[in-house]
């Protein structure tokens, strides 16, 4: 029979050969250097990130999935273009923006982007505004068609800038408009209440190169975009436009392409008919005229107790020290426009050179307050006031000679000749009055529009003149009556 006995009777006891417990996870990573090496590099990426201008907006997008509105700030808006070519000096020296790009554009011959009106009175504003807002492609003025933008005359690869901060909202080539960019602004003065916020879309179009993709945060003044001529352009532009939140889609446009086939209208004859202008005029803002009134920050009251309202006390601060910082560049414009204002003075020849205009900030660089307008008081010195003597052989009618066609390469040049009772030149001419340029038949800009007898050398005058549209133009001298030649349009 076999009986079991234990070890400890027997008097001896086995131990292990390993008395310590497995390690732990943390202590078998502590021992492998690319560990930490990754926990560092992922710190200084997230650090990194974080301390940007825009880390937590993206942080907050990245985690929640969408944007925190309430971080972009407002702090005024500027023009979309800040510096253009002084067309008609650029033209006298041989420039030309169908066929020249910014970069061959001379320094000198730039100059800050004009005020835009609606009225467009100043001849330079004219030619770089070709088509106003809610205007047509005949005629180009304000009010007279249903385009929801203004167009910019501007050669191809012109830096293009945001108005605002905001948030790049699309990156798209879209039909028509070729290469475009929306950005969306948030916690901006809404136009028709400037005291109160809302949200606006403003759309570049027709750009060549492109600087920023969907999701990107910009700031106001920066560098988005180059101009061009892509999509549905027959000349060098940038397509400006400013949507309101509840427009369909953006850019908006006031018809779409079915109710074009069932009017039986091109989108051009669309465009010049007005067809649904009352569309674009809700759904979009005149753009020129809200960023050059760049509203003054709208301070927002903080509830402590409603559960809505997110701002802290900081916020507040904050809203109040950009109020200050605007209203302190506002005093010091104020003071710069009134000391302009009775220095300077303006004779019309001298009226486009850029040497005096580029020792000023654009207009609508500095924040204004709301409902203010200020304007540049300038002494006009009269061309009548400078006119020599009324001596000579008296001029009884203008001949005006041109090549009979124009196209889309832009300005064309229009002789004018000064002739008698007989139909002879006239060397030296009197003239009581001014010759005054302008279109009998079609729609077309002169530069310069009204001449005296000091633009004549020996009886003979050049104008430069800009076709609208694709309409055969006539072109009458008043007080004379004289007509020229129809002017075709050739592809």
């Amino acid at each position: 029979m076999t009986h079991l006995v234990s070890r400890k009777t027997l008097g001896f006891h086995a131990t292990p050969l390993h008395r310590a417990a497995e390690p732990h996870a943390f202590h078998y990573l502590a021992q492998r250097t690319s560990f930490w090496v990754a926990i560092l590099s992922l710190l200084a990426f997230v650090t990194g990130n974080m301390i940007g201008q825009h880390g937590w907006q993206v942080f907050w997008k990245s985690v929640m999935g969408r944007d925190d509105d309430s971080l972009i700030v407002y702090t005024g808006t500027v023009t979309p273009i800040a510096l253009v070519p002084d067309y008609v000096r650029w033209y006298r020296y041989g420039g030309n923006p169908q066929e020249h790009s910014f970069r061959e554009v001379p320094q000198d011959f730039l100059i800050p982007l004009p005020p835009y009106t609606s009225a467009l009175n100043d001849e330079t504003a004219r030619v770089i505004y070709s088509v106003s807002y809610m205007g047509s492609y005949t005629t180009g003025k304000e009010n007279s068609g249903s385009h929801p933008a203004v167009d910019i005359r501007v050669p191809i690869g012109t830096p293009v800038r945001s108005i605002a901060s905001g948030i790049v909202s699309e990156v798209k080539d879209a039909t028509g408009f070729g290469k475009t960019i929306v950005i969306r602004h948030p916690n901006i003065p809404d136009p028709s209440r400037p005291t109160q916020t809302t949200v606006l879309f403003s759309n570049y179009a027709h750009l060549s190169t492109l600087f920023v993709k969907p999701g990107d945060y910009v700031s106001k003044g920066e560098q988005i975009a180059l101009s061009g001529m892509t999509g549905d352009a027959t000349g060098p532009h940038l397509h400006f436009q400013i949507d309101r939140s509840d427009a369909p889609w953006h850019p908006y446009w006031p018809f779409t392409s079915e109710e074009l086939r069932a009017a039986g209208y091109s989108t051009t004859d669309a465009i010049n008919r007005g067809f649904h202008a009352d569309r674009g005029t809700s759904f979009t803002v005149n753009p020129l005229l809200y960023v050059q009134a760049s509203y003054a920050p709208a301070l927002t009251i903080v509830d402590a107790g409603a559960s809505s309202v997110r701002s802290s006390a900081s916020s507040s601060i904050a809203s109040q020290t950009w109020l200050s910082r605007v209203q302190s560049r506002v005093a010091q414009r104020r003071a710069r426009l009134t000391v302009a204002s009775t220095t300077t003075v303006a004779v019309h020849e001298a009226a486009s050179s850029s040497s005096s205009s580029s020792e000023h900030e654009p207009e609508s660089s500095l924040p204004v307050a709301t409902g203010e307008v200020v304007q540049r008081r300038e002494v006009v010195v009269s061309r009548d006031e400078a006119l020599p003597p009324a001596v000579g052989t008296p001029v009884s009618s203008v001949e005006i000679t041109h090549d009979g066609s124009y196209s889309d390469r832009g300005w064309e040049r229009v002789r004018l000749t000064l002739l008698d009772d007989n139909g002879n030149v006239v060397t030296s001419p009197m003239l009581t009055r001014d010759i005054v340029l302008r279109a009998s038949f079609g729609s077309a800009d002169f530069q310069p529009d009204t001449l005296s007898v000091l633009d004549f050398s020996n009886g003979r005058a050049e104008v430069s003149v800009l076709p609208h549209g694709r309409r055969t133009l006539v072109i009458e001298a008043i007080p004379f009556g004289t007509q020229s030649q129809p002017m075709r349009y050739i592809k």
